[in-house]
């Protein structure tokens, strides 16, 4: 089986996989981690305005980088708003159906979740990624999380999915990257106090 960055983690597709297809998806994940981190940072840096993003896995680098995603995403839907409204005037067609994530935007948005959750464990050793398994009707069954003793997982590719695609529609900003990891680590902290 072939898998790629450019998923999405809202999917039933993990609960009809094989023991084995979820198990190699999981190591599959692991593995490219670094290489997709590696090209997230050089990505970043090439976009005028963001050379200078620090990342240094720190809290403080999530806020710069929800700004960044929220740049890409709208930039790109602005100019094809555009192109749509021009391609459509002589029809008479005003509207713009709004269009689901890309395949390039859904592959950064993973991208993102993979920071995203490495930022939570380098900054907290008692997380860790691990697969999600147990019951198939947990909605990230077989799917890279990040837990703890004692703590709910959570998908941070779901997360950057989620924050995508508010940004596609207009109800996420970019600093709410960065307050959805500050609520998240309040929660683990009070459970860990």
């Amino acid at each position: 089986m072939n898998f790629t960055t450019a998923y999405s983690p809202v999917t039933t597709a993990f609960v009809s996989m094989s023991a084995k297809d979820r198990d190699a998806f999981y190591k599959w994940f692991m593995l490219n981690k670094p290489y997709c981190l590696d090209e997230l940072i050089h990505t970043v840096w090439q976009t005028p305005g963001y050379e200078g993003w620090s990342a240094d896995f720190s809290p403080e680098s999530l806020g710069l980088l929800g700004e960044w995603l929220f740049f890409i995403i709208t930039t790109k839907r602005h100019s094809l708003r555009e192109h749509h409204v021009e391609k459509n005037f002589l029809s008479g067609v005003d509207k713009v159906e709004a269009d689901l994530l890309s395949d390039q935007e859904k592959s950064l948005a993973v991208m993102v979740g993979m920071y995203y959750g490495d930022v939570a464990v380098r900054n907290n050793p008692e997380l860790s990624w691990v697969q999600l398994k147990g019951s198939k009707k947990e909605a990230d069954y077989g799917q890279p999380v990040i837990s703890g003793p004692g703590l709910l997982p959570t998908n941070p590719v779901r997360i950057s999915n989620a924050f995508a695609c508010g940004i596609a529609d207009g109800s996420r900003s970019g600093s709410r990257l960065r307050e959805t990891y500050e609520y998240w680590m309040t929660l683990v902290k009070r459970y860990n106090a």
